[in-house]
């Protein structure tokens, strides 16, 4: 049953993750969305990695709990890309959420400050 908990909270990461995504493509394709729902996008990210590590860390506890451990017990190179996942969801998470602050500069909108003046 932990198993299948794991592997659920996972997939239901992932699938936010696709969706938020598909989101991304929408926002930066469209110009009259491109900064309206940003935020949003990156609090889905947030809940996607949430359920990202929720999986991550049933599915070591209980294995190593439940199955005999002999020898060297590593887990396969998914379990790192997992982690290596969630990692980026948390990062993409706090870049969406900042990204609106900066929409001026990003369209060009805001007049350029030069330091340097000739004498």
């Amino acid at each position: 049953a932990w198993g299948r908990a794991a592997a659920a909270t996972y997939l239901v990461g992932f699938l936010l993750l696709v969706i938020c995504f598909a989101l991304a493509i929408i926002a930066f394709a469209i110009d009259t969305l491109r900064f309206n729902f940003i935020r949003g996008i990156g609090g889905l990210l947030f809940v996607a990695a949430v359920f990202s590590v929720m999986g991550l860390v049933i599915y070591p506890v209980k294995f190593s709990s439940e199955i005999e451990m002999t020898g060297i017990n590593m887990f396969s190179w998914a379990y790192g890309f997992g982690w290596t996942t969630a990692i980026m969801e948390i990062c993409l998470g706090f870049f969406f959420c900042c990204l609106p602050n900066y929409e001026d500069q990003i369209l060009g909108n805001v007049k350029p400050t030069y330091f340097y003046s000739s004498p």
